[in-house]
């Protein structure tokens, strides 16, 4: 008889379930596969993903996806979780259960329905039809290591298990119950955890100008992140414009590097690097900029924030001008005052050490029997279903490993 606990019903807790429940099966063993979720209901967090919609994956090759974990060491522990469960296998779960996805043009993959729902359901059917239980409302306030396996104390009293699979996620939206206590759980057993903070966050800048363009987006531009005057990150992606400062994608996916003070410095347009050849003649420098295509307001702004009229004929404007409209163009400063907080921030980087973890089968090199998956690891992926194709083949290895080795 086996009795696997799973702590978190999100998406790599479910998929973790459903995982070990299958495999219990198949190897014809008796035993039992229980969530404990918090909340009133499994999956509340899911459920706001994408506003609802759900980008679950994303299409292409697997390993495209390896340099989207934030570095070498990143990439080397995802690969095994990755490979064993890439987004064709999850493609393929959601398909054969009736939930058909589609692929946008950018590369990710949403339920057709466009309703996050859907695929929740689907983790709910699933896990119920392997003999698999929740345990809603249920809360993990403490687990204890004992001879023969676990203890766990939780509001509704103590609970045994033999093996554990820790998938609490991380501490961003804290009011869905993603909270970082599962970060708390893996430290009363011996695992160090690498100080979480808010991963793809929008950055709110110092002194912003550009309060009244919010919404305009600049699509595949680089920017340079400086330190003290040092060179820390050369970055690219789309850029949205905010009321309070910078976020899009490429904003996003640099979060993870970017700390207050540090100053950001977008090339808004490479054609703005030969600004001699757009400046003559007897236009106005707001109709002579118009070949750059930037939006009409926001160059009326820029312009205006560099000290220069936007009507200004350009037979009038200075040496020293043309050299300020070519910077902004070009290298727009942007000085951070702080990175948007947990509420915001789509993901957490952090969590517990990969150091002290099994690759290969997701179970703790510390305490035997254990195994983390999805957020509650120290992987933040970028935006763009990253983090949860992590999650579920994370969980799904958890799951499988949990259950292989039940009984042994």
């Amino acid at each position: 008889m086996s009795n696997i606990i799973i702590i978190g019903a999100g998406p790599a807790g479910l998929t973790a379930g459903i995982a070990a429940a299958e495999k219990l099966q198949k190897q014809r063993r008796n035993g039992f596969v229980t969530i404990l979720e918090r909340n009133s209901r499994a999956g509340k967090k899911f459920l706001i993903t994408g506003s609802g919609q759900c980008n679950i994956t994303r299409g292409g090759l697997i390993t495209g996806f390896l340099k989207n974990y934030g570095g070498s060491q990143k990439e080397r522990f995802v690969k095994p979780a990755l490979f064993n469960f890439d987004n064709a296998a999850v493609i393929r779960f959601f398909e054969d259960n009736g939930v058909p996805l589609w692929e946008r043009e950018d590369g990710k993959m949403f339920p057709r329905s466009l309703k996050a729902a859907d695929l929740l359901d689907v983790f709910l059917n699933k896990f119920s039809e392997s003999g698999g239980v929740i345990e809603t409302d249920t809360k993990a306030e403490t687990i204890r290591k004992t001879e023969t396996g676990f203890v766990l104390e939780t509001n509704h009293g103590t609970k045994t298990a033999d093996k554990i699979i820790l998938a609490a996620g991380g501490s961003s939206y804290p009011a869905t119950g993603s909270d970082g206590s599962g970060f708390a759980l893996a430290e009363q057993l011996g695992h160090r955890i690498v100080p979480p903070k808010p991963a793809l966050t929008p950055v709110y800048v110092r002194d912003y100008p550009f309060t009244d363009c919010a919404g305009i987006s600049f699509e595949n531009i680089t920017f340079r992140i400086k330190r003290n005057g040092k060179l820390v990150v050369l970055s690219g992606g789309t850029v949205l414009l905010t009321h309070h400062g910078l976020s899009g994608p490429g904003i996003l996916n640099a979060s993870r590097c970017i700390e207050p003070d540090d100053v950001m410095f977008l090339e808004l347009s490479k054609e703005g690097r030969n600004i001699q050849q757009f400046l003559s003649g007897r236009k106005t420098v707001k109709n002579a900029l118009h070949p750059l295509n930037l939006p009409e307001h926001f160059l009326e702004v820029l312009l205006t924030v560099c000290g220069i009229m936007p009507d200004k004929p350009v037979a009038e404007i200075l040496r020293e001008e043309r050299k300020i409209i070519e910077t902004a163009l070009t290298a727009c400063p942007f000085t951070v005052e702080k990175l948007g907080d947990w509420n915001e921030a789509k993901a957490t980087a952090g969590g517990v050490a990969l150091e002290e973890v099994n690759r290969q089968t997701m179970e703790s090199r510390v305490i035997p029997n254990l195994f983390f998956c999805g957020e509650v690891l120290d992987i933040d992926g970028d935006t763009g279903g990253y983090n949860l194709q992590f999650a579920l083949s994370s969980g799904f290895l958890a799951g499988e490993k949990a259950a292989k080795q039940s009984g042994n």
